[in-house]
């Protein structure tokens, strides 16, 4: 059986790769968020298969990948704001893009590294799993869209996948499973090492000393923890 976090890690891969052609500029960007996470997620499954042997060696190319074709799809200012909290609100523009280049910075070094590690269970279940999506609600700019996952090591996984719609654009910005919340445990881990009253330069710092344990976290709260 996978570790809770590897099949999480998987899924969260799936919604990013194969997406580096489908820019903002072009035709055949999906419209609605399911169309979203289904277009990236039925690419990405042939993907990944395809790539387990350089994912595995290359820690450079894995980083490649998420700048290139993750990041597009994944919403960084609203993930930079929600780590700010309030102090967001009248926090200088230029702060929040510093932020959200560092968040993006670490996601990519936290995804390569997941990359590497899980590529060859991420390879079987391409193979072999599936995963069932379901609009749950879509509400100005908002979504949600529910995924059951099944396959190699994975006994219906549900996820609730969160997006928000920005520059004509759907990107995700959170995912749920056993209760818990991806964003929520990045900014209590973020909030917890550069402290409750840091403020951006606390938390860059954190981010890029890899002090920010985003991993260990989530294993806590989905394993040890009731998800509640």
């Amino acid at each position: 059986m996978l570790n809770p976090l590897a099949i999480l890690t998987a899924t969260l891969i799936m919604l990013g790769l194969s997406t580096g052609t489908a820019t903002a500029e072009t035709d055949d960007v999906p419209a609605t968020p399911k169309a979203v996470v289904e277009h990236v997620v039925t690419d990405a499954l042939n993907s990944i298969a395809e790539r387990q042997e350089t994912l595995a060696a290359d820690r450079d190319a894995a980083v490649e990948i998420f700048n290139d074709q993750v990041r597009p799809w994944v919403d960084t200012q609203l993930m930079a704001r929600f780590a700010m909290g309030p102090a967001a609100r009248t926090a200088d523009p230029a702060d929040i893009d510093r932020l959200a280049e560092a968040l993006a910075d670490r996601v990519a070094n936290l995804y390569a590294g997941a990359l590497q590690r899980y590529a060859e269970d991420a390879a079987d279940f391409a193979e072999r799993g599936s995963v069932d999506l379901r609009l749950v609600s879509e509400k100005d700019e908002r979504a949600i869209v529910s995924a059951l996952a099944e396959g190699p090591g994975i006994d219906k996984l549900q996820l609730r996948i969160q997006l928000y719609q920005r520059d004509d654009r759907w990107r995700v910005f959170d995912i749920e499973t056993s209760g818990v919340s991806i964003l929520l445990v990045f900014r209590d881990a973020l909030q917890s090492a550069a402290g409750r009253d840091g403020g951006v330069d606390a938390m860059i710092e954190a981010l890029e000393d890899g002090a920010v344990d985003v991993e260990e976290a989530w294993e806590e709260e989905t394993v040890n923890g009731d998800g509640a």
